[in-house]
């Protein structure tokens, strides 16, 4: 009797044990709540992680989009200026021929040398010598500056557009713009210089070069997208009233082009 009592109190105490390490999940229902929001959780988690990568996808095709419409540009502006060149090539040819199709004078009937004659016409030729090479010293002078200024220009966009080398590229588009103020390209080169500068997010400096821009070349075919940035930067800076003025701007001059559709959503989230 003594040993049944003595195995009823073990069995007691045992049960009692293992009933106070048992886990409370085992017990209740609030193991499989926790599951569930755990389970929420990493839903969450792998769904804000795709979201994240899609944004970075289309940041990226964005700015490829970006990179291929500059490219576009230059490509389309660079023809044009070779057409004005053959253009121009044309024209001094023209005016070359022109004094050598002009009649010869008739020589004297007479067999015997007009010395006048001779010395009159050895005068010209050697004034037309002269003239002939300082046009040409002018003219070789004029395409070699010019080959400097656009193997310039083609260096610095090839720093953005091949070599991706953006720090270098920013020294290059202010030296040219400094070499050569009277360029056509100078435009181009202060829309490139504050894209690159507001990458960096140097925001008052790319300010500086959009609003020259826009300011001192209105038929520039990047003025559009300078006032875009200006817009752009001005939300960056938080001064929305102002952000809203370029944007609205883009929309009123420039209504049916790829930069005026970015400014509505630039509008829009405002």
């Amino acid at each position: 009797m003594t040993y049944k009592l003595a195995a009823i109190v073990m069995a007691a105490v045992l049960s009692t044990a293992c009933l106070a390490q048992a886990p409370v999940g085992s017990v209740g229902s609030s193991g499989s709540v926790n599951d569930r929001l755990a389970e929420l959780e990493r839903g969450f988690n792998a769904r804000s992680q795709s979201q994240i990568t899609q944004q970075n996808q289309l940041n990226s095709l964005l700015r490829e989009v970006s990179e291929l419409r500059g490219t576009l540009e230059e490509q389309s502006y660079r023809l044009e200026q070779v057409i004005e060149r053959q253009k121009d090539i044309l024209l001094q040819l023209q005016d070359i021929a022109q004094p050598q199709a002009a009649a010869t004078p008739p020589a004297p009937a007479s067999n015997e040398p007009d010395t006048k004659t001779a010395s009159n016409k050895a005068e010209p030729s050697a004034s037309n010598a002269a003239a002939s090479t300082n046009s040409s010293t002018a003219n070789t002078s004029t395409t070699t500056a010019h080959g400097n200024e656009q193997a310039a220009y083609d260096n610095a966009v090839n720093l953005v557009l091949q070599d991706k080398d953006y720090a270098a590229a920013i020294p290059a588009f202010a030296r040219f713009i400094t070499q050569y103020p009277e360029s056509s390209y100078v435009p181009n080169a202060h829309y490139w210089l504050g894209q690159l500068l507001y990458t960096q997010k140097r925001f008052d400096q790319a300010k500086a070069q959009f609003a020259r821009v826009v300011e001192a070349y209105p038929q520039s075919t990047k003025r559009a997208e300078s006032l875009l940035k200006l817009g752009q930067i001005a939300k960056e800076q938080n001064n929305n009233p102002q952000a809203r003025v370029y944007l609205e701007q883009v929309l009123n001059e420039y209504g049916s082009s790829s930069s005026a559709a970015l400014a509505q959503q630039a509008l829009d989230g405002l």
